[in-house]
């Protein structure tokens, strides 16, 4: 008599189960979980031996025997299976022997396909059943024999143990096991279906996918984990384009036309595996990196995706014109941004180079001007040359010629050894001739020491939060529309106006603007004093600087930043509204010169968070190529009445020539429902 049934637990429980029951069994099957990838693991035949739970023992009690050594012989040489035997002992005698297989975690057995056949005398019985959760459930038994069968059965419920048992149950006066000729069973051709819960992790690692700019052969690694079926393969990519894949070895074979696995966990547990990617294959920007993982049961999953910067160019520099004693040059990298800059000089019969002290303006995040001031060079042939590098590591440099004692050179005529010639003297050449330059002499060491103080003010409108014409040392913002005026004083070394001298003024454009820099020349007055009127326009770089020369020292140079605030308008219509209800948020960005991509420029709408007093997002929005934008806002929680503040903010970017700037608050009223 064969049958199912769910039984309590293992020894009495399971006996008293089936005194109570023989005649009618039934599964108790548990909840099915959400579907998930499976996968199907070969035992006992097809040349394949068994993987048995290694913590309970195969055997209890007298003379029972599992015998699997016939499991993994070849195909057609004899019947293969388990061989589970109740010897020859005295009646009475109990004991058991049992095979059990457990699912690896993360999995559950969903079905089981197998041969089995057995005899069992009285008070012996064979059967088949699972593991769910704390209870044991009989999938099939007898309790006299079974002819070559082939049991075929789905699994329902977590179960997470499979067993194949031979036992006799009883022992005592009135019934007693059958021992005086053995009971068998053998079991083989055994397919598992196992359901994968669980699906696989991926991890993205190595230098590829560390912070900063990146170019050259960098490291890139992939981690990929699975409690379940185990890592069948893993893969990573650049922008949707395979770079690594990699295939662990996994225990499977090949039968009845299908893939199976030989072990419960197929595959091993984790993998990684790791590669050089050669950034030089990848355009300069920003690109996307992924990496997946799929287990034997076939999920995937995948790590999250890792945005890379990637600069593999160098920055490009032009030189500027020589002049006046300094020498100044462009520098410009349009991706990872300028990181140092340095000019050197050196006569062209000679082979070393000598650095000079350099400052570095950047102008924005792709574009710096590394200038010099040149020592006093005698007549000759000399290269200057400029040695820049990017934020990436990428360097480049160039050279240009000039003559030695020139005034394009260094800003005066020079005599050889570097000493100036003094006004009205000789130069080396005999003519006695002053500098043509409308300045005196390139000046000596012991010349006075001279100072410039140097502000910017504003000359029309008012700064918001600040009085108007409020400049300090370093910079000033303004308004836009607002026009500046560039102030200062040169001074001697005890505090006295240098008059009737010249002082140079070099305006450099914000990012994004094209054009040289502009260069002027204005005579302080004989208290020193000095001004010049900047039109309105985007934000600027300004560079303010005295040569020397008449017994006079250079100054040191002074370099301000004008910012200009971007100008945004914001209206929004309706002005009262019901929760639940839009309103139409609309402005504009005056562009001035500044252009912007057909993605139009980035605007932030702000509320003000009346508790904080501080300005928090809403949402962002991009305006057409004419800087127009047009939005909507739903309210969908306010309750009450309320009085929402919102105002425009147009945010700096990159190649965008104006600080940051906001519109008017507009006030929104909402009426809660």
């Amino acid at each position: 008599m064969r049958g199912m049934r769910a039984a309590g637990t293992h020894g009495a429980g399971r006996l008293v189960a089936m005194v109570l029951a023989l005649a009618v069994l039934a599964f108790l099957l548990l909840a099915g979980e959400a579907r998930a990838g499976t996968y199907r693991v070969a035992q006992c035949g097809w040349g394949l031996g068994v993987e048995l739970d290694p913590t309970l023992p195969v055997t209890t009690g007298t003379a029972f025997t599992l015998d699997a050594r016939s499991c993994p012989l070849p195909v057609g040489s004899g019947p293969t299976g388990m061989a589970f035997e109740g010897a020859v002992a005295p009646d009475g005698a109990v004991g058991r022997a049992r095979a059990r297989w457990i699912a690896p975690s993360g999995t559950r057995f969903a079905g089981v396909h197998l041969v089995w056949r057995g005899t069992a005398l009285p008070g012996n019985w064979l059967g088949l059943g699972i593991d769910v959760g704390a209870e044991y459930h009989l999938l099939a038994y007898s309790f006299t024999s079974v002819a070559p069968e082939v049991f075929d059965r789905p699994i329902e419920g977590q179960a997470w143990a499979f067993e194949a048992f031979l036992q006799c149950l009883t022992s005592g006066p009135a019934v007693d096991c059958t021992r005086s000729t053995p009971s068998t069973m053998s079991v083989g051709g055994i397919t598992f279906t196992l359901e994968d819960t669980q699906p696989p992790r991926a991890q993205l690692g190595g230098a590829l996918v560390a912070p900063g700019w990146h170019r050259g052969p960098v490291p890139l690694e992939i981690a990929a984990s699975d409690i379940g079926a185990g890592v069948a393969g893993e893969t990573a990519s650049i922008d949707g384009a395979a770079v690594l894949g990699d295939a662990p070895a996994c225990a499977t074979q090949l039968i009845e036309n299908e893939t199976r696995g030989t072990k419960m966990q197929p595959c091993p547990s984790t993998a990684s595996r790791s590669v050089e990617v050669d950034t030089t294959g990848l355009a300069d920007g920003a690109h996307t990196v992924g990496g997946c993982a799929t287990d034997f049961a076939g999920d995937g999953g995948c790590a999250p995706e890792a945005r890379i910067e990637v600069d593999n160019s160098p920055p490009a520099i032009a030189f500027g014109a020589a002049t006046e004693g300094e020498v100044e040059a462009t520098v410009s990298d349009r991706y990872s941004g300028v990181a140092t800059g340095t000019i050197s000089v050196r006569r062209a019969d000679a082979e070393g180079w000598t650095d000079l002290p350099t400052d570095l303006d950047r102008e924005g995040p792709g574009t710096a001007t590394p200038s010099a001031r040149l020592p006093d060079l005698g007549a000759g042939t000399y290269f200057l040359r400029v040695l820049a590098t990017d934020v990436a590591g990428n360097a480049s440099s160039a050279q240009t010629r000039i003559a030695g004692g020139s005034t394009e050179a260094h800003g005066g005529a020079a005599a050889p050894g570097g000493k100036a010639a003094r006004p009205g003297g000789k130069s080396p050449g005999g003519t006695g001739k002053a500098p043509s330059s409308g300045t005196d002499a390139r000046s000596s060491a012991s010349d006075q020491a001279t100072h410039l103080r140097v502000r910017l003010v504003a000359s029309g409108g008012r700064e918001r939060g600040t009085p108007k014409g409020a400049g300090h040392a370093s910079g000033l913002t303004v308004d836009y529309g607002t026009a500046v005026e560039v102030r200062g004083r040169l001074t001697d070394a005890r505090g006295g106006g240098v008059g009737g001298r010249p002082v140079t003024v070099v305006v450099r454009a914000a990012a994004g603007i094209g054009g040289a820099p502009e260069r002027r020349r204005v005579l302080a007055d004989h208290g020193g004093r000095f001004s010049l009127r900047l039109p309105a326009g985007t934000s600027r770089r300004v560079a303010v600087s005295f040569h020397g020369g008449g017994g006079l020292a250079a100054a040191p140079r002074r370099s301000l930043a004008l910012r200009v605030r971007a100008a945004v308008s914001l209206a929004a219509e309706p002005t009262e509204l019901d929760t639940g209800e839009s309103v139409r948020l609309h402005g504009h960005v005056l562009l001035g010169p500044a252009r912007v991509s057909r993605r139009g420029k980035l605007v932030a709408i702000q509320y003000l968070e009346r508790a904080t007093g501080r300005w928090r997002p809403a949402l962002v929005v991009r305006t057409d190529s004419k800087g127009r934008f047009d939005t909507k806002y739903r309210f969908r929680y306010v309750t009450g009445l309320a009085e929402i503040r919102l105002r425009a903010t147009a945010p700096a970017e990159g190649g965008w020539p104006f600080a940051r700037g906001s519109s008017a608050p507009v006030t929104v009223e909402v009426h809660g429902r």
